[in-house]
């Protein structure tokens, strides 16, 4: 099963991410991901009359790219590829050619400038920090207050959770002294069969933290400032 429908009957499966930090680590399961895509029920297509274009992370290892070409032609028969950086494929949907782009997806975040439709690499950074570890965080945390995950599909639910009820405070002070003093930024969410009372300002805004850098404690890394 791929995608929605494996979100779905997830307390069945054990499920798993073929990729990571933006490169794929596991090359059969990725494979499925592409026969569901290309197959009749998404896109239903015949690669070998068609021409691809494939986005990824800028300073992504080029091994990586090579495996993916191999496996584009080869494989599937596609009639040709080409591999664009999500940052200036992100300008060019604004109708620019030079700025400065911050994307940060699932496994990634890149901060990368781009002139003239060029990505400047030299000058781009790259952190392998992104939404997947937010939700590792906040899993932590709800550990930390009593809560148990054990099984994969916990993971996609705190995913949902961490959408729904996370963002980054605008004034952390004076939302933080909001949440000591009120019940205002408190919510209710229901875990599978488990009702969670009181999601707190701590865990909706702290989980976001290891993009600052003030998450040492979770990912040795450096952080957007």
């Amino acid at each position: 099963m791929v995608g929605e429908e494996c979100s779905q009957l997830r307390q069945m499966l054990d499920i798993s991410y073929p990729m990571d930090n933006g490169i794929v680590r596991n090359w059969e399961d990725m494979a499925h991901i592409w026969d569901h895509t290309f197959g009749p029920d998404k896109l239903d297509i015949d690669p070998k009359e068609c021409k691809l274009l494939l986005t990824e992370p800028p300073l992504n290892p080029s091994s990586n790219r090579e495996r993916l070409f191999q496996v584009m032609f080869e494989q599937y028969g596609f009639h040709s590829i080409h591999v664009a950086v999500q940052a200036v494929l992100t300008l060019y949907a604004q109708g620019l050619l030079t700025g400065v782009v911050v994307d940060s997806g699932d496994g990634v975040t890149h901060i990368c400038p781009v002139y003239q439709g060029y990505a400047l690499h030299h000058l781009t950074r790259r952190l392998d920090i992104a939404g997947r570890d937010i939700t590792r965080y906040l899993i932590k945390l709800l550990l930390l207050r009593g809560y148990n995950f054990n099984h994969s599909a916990d993971f996609e639910t705190v995913r949902l959770m961490k959408e729904k009820l996370c963002y980054v405070a605008y004034d952390v002070e004076q939302e933080q002294k909001l949440a000591l003093e009120t019940t205002v930024l408190s919510q209710t969410y229901t875990l599978r069969s488990m009702l969670m009372h009181g999601a707190s300002f701590a865990h909706r805004k702290f989980c976001v933290r290891i993009f600052y850098g003030t998450g040492a404690s979770v990912i040795a890394m450096c952080g957007l400032i």
